[in-house]
């Protein structure tokens, strides 16, 4: 579940429900592109990788149910599920490293989250409050 604002200045989840949204973007040539696209459509939330990938992927907000209705959506057009689920691996090592490369340009922000499962690394894009 993406972080909001609050939650990244505290450094840690909070205990309530509450879910924060995530705005799909479009298709780009690019992964460094898509990356920062998302990112930027969704400036006031921070993602772990696996946040990320689901949602420039699926281009939802990831939960679990949405992208089983994608998944079934298409059960009948096998050839194209199998495309995807191809393209789906290439994208996954793709936004990799471009969260990695992007990180190391300084384009993209990451922090440790403390979460009931531990810590875990979120993104989100580069602000001038992150740099301070």
């Amino acid at each position: 579940m993406p972080l909001s604002d609050i939650e990244w200045d505290s450094g840690a989840r909070a205990d309530s429900g509450s879910v924060v949204g995530t705005t799909p973007v479009g298709e780009y040539d690019d992964e460094k592109r898509l990356l920062v696209a998302f990112l930027s459509e969704n400036a006031d939330n921070a993602y772990g990788k696996t946040e990320v990938i689901r949602g420039v992927d699926f281009g939802n907000d990831a939960r679990p149910e949405k992208i089983r209705d994608v998944l079934t959506e298409i059960r009948d057009q096998l050839a194209d599920v199998a495309r995807d689920i191809v393209a789906s691996g290439m994208l996954i090592d793709d936004i990799h490293g471009a969260l990695d490369e992007r990180a190391a340009e300084g384009a993209v922000a990451t922090k440790d989250i403390e979460t009931s499962d531990g810590t875990t690394t979120h993104y989100r894009l580069e602000t001038d409050e992150d740099k301070e």
